[in-house]
């Protein structure tokens, strides 16, 4: 895993733990509640909660179904947060180095047929 999909997973995993934090609390529930409720057990819920962990894809999916979360949330903050990082890394001397290079060449002969006046 590179650096910056590393802080884009971390920054993912808070944004994720958040909102079920939110969400828990605007239940009013204890872990144990809903523990008990969702079948997940009471230390990966504060694991997600606290940033640590994503659980598995089934326990993540029964958990945003219970709360009425999208299923997919996890995966798009992940991605935003990876491009976040992505993009903060590029605009570093360091990240510039390594950010990827377009070949314009390979464009030009299809956007010059768009592009150029018609011949008569």
């Amino acid at each position: 895993m590179t650096d910056i999909e590393d802080v884009g997973l971390r920054a993912a995993l808070r944004n994720f733990g958040e909102l079920v934090r939110c969400k828990r609390q605007a239940c009013r529930w204890y872990f144990r509640e809903l523990a008990e409720k969702t079948g997940i057990d009471i230390v990966k819920l504060s694991d997600v909660e606290q940033g640590v962990d994503a659980l598995t894809d089934i326990e993540r999916e029964t958990l945003c179904e219970f709360f009425g979360i999208d299923i997919d949330a996890f995966p798009k903050m992940l991605r935003n947060e990876r491009r976040k990082a992505a993009s903060e890394n590029a605009e570093t001397p360091d990240g510039l180095r390594s950010a990827p290079v377009v070949d314009l060449t390979r464009y030009r002969e299809s956007w010059q047929k768009i592009t150029t006046l018609p011949r008569d």
